[in-house]
């Protein structure tokens, strides 16, 4: 007898229904000979569900892995057939956390994938979610009966093409088993739609987006707590003119868009940005529409630094550019280009931070995003950049965040502070907020409001001249002398002294932590100085 589909499931409907990761299934098919073996139905591989189902009777879910209500000993296979009887999407009640309710709708959604890729398929339910949003008159006609959702959807997918992105229906299964599945899907989306808001399951799949791409994501998505910073420090006015040249999907201007809208009361706001990849142009442009905003976008890549910006000058530029990016410039960069000396070919921070100070009107203010070592470097051209910045009067200060805040990389950075040039060095202040912030799960953290309310207070006192306002322990205001006396390293645990708490152990610990710093920072020093080396004999 020929197989049917209905008496066997995919690897998405194993991992939905034990409750795990497509991942722990993948392990599973590859370290245990037992596991069942796929079969082909109508050239898609599934696996007999009695089958499964007996070989996860056989495995006790760990402790650390239960849920709430679940008794120890419990088997995935007990679970399997629990989770069998209830509808695909759980129910979403008051008291449950918005991460766990996330994360219960999005092991639901994902037995309904199919076989696209994380990413695609994700970038596929971005549409829908766009659509369900603004086409309105089409769903009720999918709810009337009057038109099939897989048919809504297919039209959905052409609007996100004509917004730039990929033809998306013609990577589904094709025929009746890929209309089902689109219909299931598009419903899907409706229910996520109504119980969390187009916005919020716009940002909610953003976010899963960019953890599905892993380390070898380019970051479609910058983290909450980095874009609220950067918009806090930046404290845009209206009239907003912003731009953004690496806009990614749009967060960092949707953000800025609307604490001009919260502080100002405007009905209406205008963006400007450039997107570095093709696929992330639609993204941009369907987040900034959900949330109202007007923006003119361009889609340009990195190789564009090498060009002139746009003929426009901002009123604020915000930004958060891949970082490191190698071979940015086709040949060795033009040093009459650039302001303060043209960056090294292998490294194109420096790229960016001349940029956004180009992209400034007088007056103008911009916050980027940094890796720390872009603050020390020791590389030549970086180090005359930095002093070029410091004397140039366009360097406000520099805030050092604490590790893990991004999704696929726990690597620390920093904001820097940029002004339009004023042609004499200025005052720069530095803040150390590398102790903020609390871990949410093993690999990701996340600042709170009140430690947002403290770097935006420090910034503002000091914009206005009350200093650091009892501030110290975090901030310093250092003047351009001392800046060269330290050849223009601007790490600011350089400039900061930590309160020792007056007990001889406190003064011990603290003693023996900055010896431990300062003699990582010297090797960090001294291999960056090797790569320099290295790659001055390869001429970069």
């Amino acid at each position: 007898m020929t197989p049917t589909p209905e008496d066997h499931i995919s690897r998405s409907d194993i991992a939905r229904l034990a409750g795990v990761g497509r991942a722990a299934v993948s392990n599973w098919e590859r370290r245990h000979q037992d596991f069942p073996r796929p079969i082909l139905i109508e050239g898609d591989e599934f696996f007999d569900t009695q089958a499964i189902m007996t070989w996860l009777d056989g495995r006790v879910i760990p402790r650390n892995a239960l849920r709430e209500g679940e008794a120890p000993g419990l088997t995935y296979g007990a679970r399997f057939r629990e989770c069998q009887e209830r509808p695909p999407t759980p129910s979403h009640t008051v008291n449950t956390p918005p991460r766990e309710a996330e994360d219960r709708l999005w092991v639901a959604f994902d037995g309904l994938r199919s076989n696209l890729a994380p990413e695609r398929f994700n970038l596929l339910v971005l549409a829908l979610v766009y659509a369900r949003a603004r086409d309105e008159e089409g769903w009720a006609a999918v709810e009337r009966r009057q038109m099939d959702a897989s048919r809504w959807a297919v039209r959905a997918l052409h609007t996100l093409a004509d917004l730039g992105g990929p033809p998306m229906w013609r990577e589904l299964p094709a025929g009746e088993r890929g209309d089902r599945v689109l219909a299931e899907i598009a419903r899907a989306v409706d229910q996520w739609v109504q119980k969390l808001g187009a916005v919020d399951t716009f940002q909610m799949i953003l976010a899963r987006l960019t953890e599905a791409q892993g380390n070898k994501a380019t970051e479609f998505f910058t983290p909450a707590s980095v874009t609220r910073a950067l918009v806090d420090l930046m404290a845009p006015e209206a009239p907003l003119d912003v731009y953004d040249p690496a806009c990614r999907a749009g967060e960092l201007l949707a953000a800025t868009a609307s604490r001009v809208r919260e502080r100002s009361g405007a009905s209406s706001a205008h963006v400007d940005g450039n997107a570095l990849d093709p696929e992330s142009l639609p993204l941009a442009r369907m987040n900034l529409d959900l949330h109202g905003v007007d923006a003119r976008l361009d889609s340009r890549p990195v190789e564009s630094l090498c060009a002139p910006g746009p003929a426009h000058r901002f009123r604020y530029v915000i930004s958060n550019p891949p970082f490191n990016v190698r071979d940015w410039c086709v040949d060795n960069p033009d040093s009459e280009f650039w302001r303060y000396g043209p960056p090294p070919r292998h490294n194109a921070n420096f790229a960016w931070l001349q940029r956004a100070i180009d992209l400034l009107a007088p007056e103008g203010r911009a916050t980027v995003v940094m890796p720390n070592g872009a603050a020390f470097s020791e590389n030549p051209r970086e180090r005359a950049i930095r002093a070029g910045l410091v004397e140039d009067g366009c360097l406000e200060g520099l805030v050092s965040l604490p590790p893990n805040l991004f999704h696929t990389t726990a690597i620390g950075v920093t904001i820097w502070l940029l002004r339009h040039p004023l042609r004499r060095p200025q005052e720069i202040i530095l803040i150390d907020a590398t102790g903020m912030g609390r871990m949410t799960t093993r690999t990701r953290r996340v600042l709170a409001d009140e430690e947002h309310q403290i770097l935006a207070q420090i910034v503002e006192g000091w914009r206005h001249g009350r200093g650091t306002e009892g501030h110290d322990a975090l901030a310093k205001i250092v003047q351009p002398e001392e800046v060269r006396l330290q050849n223009y390293n601007l790490n600011p645990r350089r400039y900061l002294v930590r309160p020792t708490g007056g007990a001889t152990g406190g003064n011990q610990t603290v003693t023996a932590l900055r010896q431990e710093l300062d003699h990582l920072h010297s090797e960090a020093l001294a291999a960056d100085a090797r790569v320099t080396e290295l790659l001055g004999k390869l001429k970069w």
